[in-house]
């Protein structure tokens, strides 16, 4: 399944409030040390998958601003045709509309063989089906959705039907069907793109346009990380506190995700220690087309010691399909098979330890933004255990999230797990089969 959001994923740092500071966090770090190396076990899985992934991530082409020619400059795509300094708002409007004029004329007669794309500013301007010119930079395009950084209105999301016009001098990477990757300054039309390349220029139908990926491929632009920390505690009539770690690391491109995710718990109440989990996720996955995608390879481990498990390892492969996308729901379903090793802390007499099963695991990701900045992202999956029906699992997210500032978030994440029907201990206590957790936060963004 997929992580905290397919969206855009950028580093942050979570905090939950403190309520007071006390001695017996020492009680956490002194039990714990299972728990770390259980999440590098993880971290190191992941690396191993982590090749190519489609949660695009922008990073500027170069340091200088779009303002002057050098920041149009890459590589062997010529620069011809690009003015040399950026042109005032109001002639730079009439300028790019004549420019786009002028390439629709062409259109029109055919292009020559020598054919140069003739900008109007050095900045990316967008227009609307209004009419609307809006100035800027392309952040980026992928899945009917447009992210543009206007230069007045701040970061700005459209349809990518309500865009008539694209004008960029800036050099990005466009994604069409039939895995064909374009690289150069470009012009979008009602009908077709066309794109100056270092061997000339491109022209494709704008209905085959998949994504624009900000700038050129480089590895750098791929990588993206999210890291959360929280910490709770009571003093006085009630001691008790908890400490809560989340690390994510993705590697994303224009048709492949690769994914490492961690989630860690550690709690105590009266010094004695009532929560100690530990949740590894890595995943890679494959984009087949806008509808369909393909994981090959994927895994789940859990460490639990309140629910007597040692160690829960579900590799599978499975496959999913986007059920629908508008401009505030999201919605994918996925369905595949696994292999999973269970191993208990303890056992009764006569209760195999460890087991090994099949499983054919359903799941289902939605997002939901209800308005501006306000967004819920819910998970769930189902491991249905055949070869031993009462191991199976399931495990489901919850993450509430209100856009405070800029680098700011508000977010409530509930988790929730169950085993159908966990078996006793060697003391002949049985583990709940439910397990339920509410984390409150405040994430702040970088970068």
């Amino acid at each position: 399944m997929r992580g905290a959001g397919e969206r855009s994923l950028r580093s942050r740092i979570i905090c939950s409030p403190a309520r007071a500071s006390i001695d017996p966090t020492a009680v956490l770090w002194g039990k714990s040390r299972c728990g770390a190396a259980f999440a590098l076990a993880v971290l190191a899985m992941a690396f191993s998958f982590a090749r190519p992934s489609a949660a695009q991530v922008e990073v500027p082409l170069t340091d200088n601003p779009p303002g002057s020619r050098d920041s149009t400059s890459s590589g062997d795509v010529t620069s011809e045709g690009v003015p040399e300094q950026a042109v005032e708002a109001d002639q730079a409007v009439i300028e790019v509309d004549e420019a786009m004029g002028e390439i629709e004329a062409e259109i029109e007669e055919g292009l020559p063989a020598d054919f140069t794309i003739r900008f109007g500013d050095t900045y990316d301007w967008l227009r609307l089906t209004s009419g609307e010119w809006l100035k800027g930079t392309v952040k980026r395009m992928r899945d009917t959705r447009i992210e543009f950084d206007s230069d007045k209105l701040d970061l700005v999301e459209f349809d990518w039907e309500k865009v008539e016009q694209l004008h960029s001098p800036q050099v990005h990477t466009y994604v069409f069907k039939d895995k064909v990757d374009v690289v150069g300054r470009a012009v979008v039309m009602k009908d077709k793109v066309l794109v100056e390349t270092a061997d000339g220029v491109e022209t494709h139908a704008r209905n085959e346009l998949l994504s624009i990926v900000a700038g050129e491929p480089r590895e750098r632009n791929w990588w993206s990380s999210k890291l959360g920390l929280g910490f709770s505690a009571n003093a006085g009539n009630t001691n008790q506190g908890s400490l809560t770690a989340y690390f994510e690391l993705a590697r994303a491109d224009y048709r492949t995700l690769s994914r490492l995710r961690y989630d860690g718990t550690i709690g105590y109440a009266n010094r004695e220690e009532n929560v100690n989990r530990h949740i590894g996720t890595a995943e890679v996955r494959l984009y087949l087309s806008q509808r369909w995608y393909f994981v090959p390879a994927e895994a789940q481990l859990l460490n639990d010691r309140f629910q007597n498990i040692h160690l829960r390892a579900t590799p599978g492969a499975s496959a999913g399909v986007h059920v629908f996308e508008t401009k505030k729901v999201e919605w994918d379903l996925e369905a595949g098979l696994g292999y999973q090793y269970l191993e208990f802390l303890s056992t009764a007499a006569g209760v195999k330890n460890p087991q090994s099963d099949g499983f054919v695991s359903v799941g289902t990701w939605a997002d939901f933004e209800f308005v501006d900045d306000v967004d819920l992202e819910l998970e769930w999956q189902t491991n249905i255990v055949y070869t031993t029906i009462g191991n199976t699992n399931h495990t489901g997210r919850a993450t509430f999230s209100v856009e405070v500032t800029e680098i700011f978030d508000f977010e409530t994440k509930f988790i929730f797990l169950r085993t159908e029907n966990p078996p006793p201990r060697s003391d002949g206590t049985v583990p709940a089969k439910n397990d339920y957790q509410l984390i409150v936060s405040v994430a702040l963004e970088i970068g």
